[in-house]
């Protein structure tokens, strides 16, 4: 029985969620860890996964500097991949606004500052 390690480095920018998980996981840098054992078939070889370890960064004066805790490979790829649409969707978000609305927005901070007179709706909202 042969088994090889492989090691990832997944960088997630928002919290995400694992199954059989109380809380969250902050947003980070994760290391993965996976276990394969080497299957020889009749024609081919391959590696089939045995276990996969998420490692979590504790408190370093703490008990608990490193604690890892076995996921599911394909679930962690998938919150990658969640956490990648959400990130792509801000960025869709922020470059629907056309320069013409900037512009305007821009100006409208600008008058708003440098604008001494009140609006007349302030003395109704009092």
């Amino acid at each position: 029985m042969s088994v090889r390690t492989i090691r990832k480095v997944y960088c997630f920018r928002h919290p995400f969620h694992l199954a059989g998980r109380v809380r969250s996981l902050p947003a980070g840098v994760y290391c993965v860890e996976t276990y394969e054992e080497l299957e020889a078939g009749d024609c081919f070889v391959t590696y089939i996964p045995l276990l996969t370890l998420l490692h979590l960064n504790g408190e370093p004066a703490s008990n608990d500097a490193r604690v890892s805790i076995q996921v599911c490979l394909e679930e962690l790829e998938l919150a990658l991949m969640m956490d990648d649409i959400a990130a792509e969707e801000l960025t869709m978000f922020d470059s629907d606004v056309s320069e013409q609305e900037l512009r305007l927005m821009s100006d409208i901070r600008r008058a708003n500052r440098s604008s001494p007179a009140r609006s007349p709706f302030a003395t109704v909202m009092r």
